[in-house]
Parts: structure tokens; sequence; C-alpha cells
């Protein structure tokens, strides 16, 4: 196990520039694929999260969020949640694709397989920029100024970044082995996002039975963790260290991820052009 950890760690760090190359070259190839390039990596996540506002904001008429004695009207805390899952989304789906789209340089060539799930997620993190540029603006317009707890949002970033590359790493040697995977996981990624705090609460009323039981298993969800950090540093004034038993649980599941992933690269490295 700590060799296979070993080996996908030392590959991706002595092959950053291999990667920053890899995900700069990806990203720019879907610019060139249209005409108006870098716009739609604003307009994209803008138009979604429009859509998504004018239905559960609008014609649902949501009430302002109460959380923890703050209310927090609608439009600014669905900026802040969807601008997480507009990273991570992509990074899962496009995950299980990252070894099986790169076939033709792997049976060319000697390549550092195990750094192909981290193009994607540093190609996507761009696109996160992005969603911040859109988010900071709608804050910004919405009343909200920055203040010191806002620094949290690289610590979540970070666990964002982690949480999608171990996701991936499992994912991409997964689809290698039954392309049913990918189709499997774009069945349900959308049902993840409505397991996941992105347009509401994921909180149940009293009123539900068992409620208690499931608010506690939607935080088990370590999407969960990620966005709603984003929202505490934001909105809440909270840090880490306000809820220190979710923050173990959260890197207990990721260090627990990221191991699978290395054990099965690792177990695979020689056989993908077999699988191929």
């Amino acid at each position: 196990m700590f060799k296979s950890i070993q080996y996908v760690i030392r590959e991706n760090l002595s092959n950053l520039f291999r990667i920053y190359s890899i995900s700069k070259y990806e990203l720019l190839a879907d610019m060139r694929d249209s005409k108006f390039g870098i716009f739609w990596n604003f307009a994209s996540p803008a138009i979604q999260v429009f859509t998504y506002w004018l239905i559960f904001g609008v014609a649902w008429d949501r009430k302002p969020i109460e959380v923890k004695g703050i209310s927090v009207p609608y439009l600014p805390w669905l900026v802040v949640g969807y601008a997480i899952w507009w990273f991570i989304q992509p990074c899962i789906q496009k995950g299980c694709s990252a070894i099986f789209s790169k076939t033709g340089v792997i049976t060319k060539m000697k390549f550092p397989v195990s750094v192909l799930p981290a193009t994607i997620v540093c190609k996507e993190l761009f696109n996160h920029g992005c969603m911040l540029v859109i988010m900071f603006v709608t804050l910004f317009l919405c009343g909200y100024t920055p203040n010191i707890n806002w620094l949290w949002i690289l610590y979540y970033m970070f666990c964002a970044f982690v949480f999608s590359e171990s996701v991936s790493l499992i994912l991409s040697v997964l689809t290698m082995l039954w392309r049913d995977i990918k189709k499997l996981v774009t069945s349900l990624i959308r049902m993840f996002m409505y397991f996941s705090p992105v347009i509401w609460e994921c909180s149940f009323s009293s009123s539900v039975p068992f409620a208690h039981i499931l608010n506690s298993i939607m935080k088990l969800n370590p999407v969960y963790y990620i966005i709603q950090g984003y929202r505490d540093a934001i909105f809440y004034g909270q840090s880490v260290f306000d809820h220190p038993l979710l923050t173990l649980y959260f890197w207990g599941v990721v260090l627990i991820l990221f191991a699978i992933g290395c054990a099965l690269m690792f177990k695979f490295k020689k056989k993908f052009i077999d699988l191929i």
C-alpha cells in the first residue's frame, strides 16, 4: 500500500511541468473549438446558476437560508455552493476517461499514466477560478465584503482538489477495466448533486421521520464538508477548527480513497496497454 502511494506521489511530483503543459494544452484546445473562447468559461456556469436560481429561487420562492442565526439570501448562497460543484462534477465525469482518452499516447511511448487524472483536475481548477470570479462579483453585488475568514477558501479549495484527484484515480483505472463505469458515473452524477448541499441545505425538517439520522447521513458525503466549508468561511465567519470531527472524518475518507486509487494505479500500471 505504502509503495503504491509513494509511486504515485513521486511520479506526479517529478512530472509537474508535464501535468501543467497537458492541462494548458487541453484547456486551449477547448477554447480553440469555439469562436468566443474563454468567454464560455464564464458564461456556461453563469447560465447554469441563473437557471437554478430562476427555478428554485424565483419560481419556487425560496426564502433566505437561515443557519446558526444568520440569514443568507438564496442567490449568493446558491452561487457559493455551485462554485464548488462546477469544479468537482467535471473532475469526476472526465476523470473516468483520464486514461482511456489518452490511449494513443500510452501505446506509442513510455508515459507516466498516473499523472493523467491530475491533468484533468488541474484543467478544471482553471474553470473553478472563472467560477470564483462570478461568485465574488455576485457576493459584492449582494453586499458581502471580504474578511479574514475568506482565506479559508484556499484550504477548502485544496480539499476539493485532493478529493477530486483521489476519486479520479479510482475511476480512471476502473473505466479501463470496465467501460460501463463511465456510463454509470454519468447516470449517477446528477443524483449525487441532489445529495450534496448545492441547491438545498441537505437538511430534513423535524417533521420528517428519522430526520436526525438522515441529516447525519447527509454529512457523510465528503462534498458536504467542502461546500459547507466555503459557506462557513464566507457567510458564517467560521474556520476549520469549529468542526474538528467532520474535518477528521473528511481527511480519513480522502486518504482511504487516495490509497485505493494509488493501489489500483500501481497494480495495473503495466497492464493498461493490454486493457486497451
